[in-house]
């Protein structure tokens, strides 16, 4: 296909990044962007999900719960899913309620959302650093998963065999248990600068410390390890991962090189 017709074609997808702030928040309290595991279709969570957010509208978590949650290590439900037919086996979490439409809310807030895209724009700068596995919203009859696979084999596939007429290796990486590994205070440091956050740790106006102070909610105080199985834990592991890589290779003075998203191999393969 040329490239007029290509930019011709009917757009089928958007960004994440792409929608205001309602939109996002829209989107991402979505059942399917809530839990993204295809389960029988008598589970669903839509009924749930919007009565929460009834329940929260102008109001804060913090003021209705009876206990903290972080005294809970059973607040999400895990759910084990085999990876490769062998003994690979990946922990899906379904994020306890509250504390998803929570988070959801403080992120999409105006502010909060404006400087999350602007730091993905500034991640984006550095053109030896592609992030090609950022979530996307369907425009076409598809779900959104389809578009993310869609997504995937086009920027993924398709560019690396584009790329073989100028470079002459392919090294492939997997960061094990992805997820699991990333450190909760990295999101503030990605988001604000490891230094402003590291002096302003407990300043709760900065969204990366929220978000950070929610995830351990979530996961019984721990700060390792985010959960795995919603469209926004995704977006979290994009910018963690994308962050200090870009730091890392923007302030080398080795010869420019092409990674395809820092974590876009190793994590795509979850839509697969």
């Amino acid at each position: 296909m040329s490239a007029s017709a290509r930019s011709s074609a009917k757009i089928s997808r958007r960004s994440l990044l792409d929608l205001t702030h309602d939109e996002a928040r829209s989107f991402l309290l979505t059942p399917e962007s809530y839990c993204k595991l295809d389960l029988p279709p008598y589970i669903a969570f839509g009924d749930l999900i919007n009565g929460i957010q009834e329940v929260l509208h102008g109001k804060r978590l913090a003021d209705l719960r009876q206990s903290d949650p972080r005294d809970h290590d059973d607040v999400n439900y895990t759910i084990l899913q085999n990876k490769d037919g062998r003994f690979a086996w990946r922990p899906y979490q379904l994020i306890h309620p509250a504390l998803y439409v929570a988070l959801v809310h403080a992120i999409t807030e105006e502010a909060n959302w404006q400087l999350i895209c602007e730091r993905f724009r500034q991640f984006a700068v550095n053109q030896q650093i592609r992030c090609l596995s950022l979530p996307v919203v369907s425009l076409s009859e598809q779900k959104d998963k389809a578009e993310q696979v869609s997504q995937w084999w086009h920027a993924v596939e398709q560019g690396s065999i584009e790329m073989v007429l100028d470079y002459g290796y392919l090294i492939e990486t997997d960061i094990t248990d992805c997820y699991g590994a990333l450190y909760t205070h990295s999101i503030a440091w990605a988001l604000h600068t490891k230094v402003e956050a590291k002096q302003r740790r407990r300043d709760q106006s900065l969204i990366g410390n929220v978000i950070d102070g929610y995830i351990q909610d979530m996961r019984h105080g721990q700060t390792n390890g985010i959960p795995q199985g919603s469209v926004l834990m995704d977006l979290v592991a994009r910018w963690c991962s994308v962050s200090p890589t870009s730091s890392c290779l923007s302030n080398s003075g080795r010869r420019k090189f092409w990674i395809f998203g820092y974590c876009a191999i190793a994590t795509i393969t979850e839509y697969l």
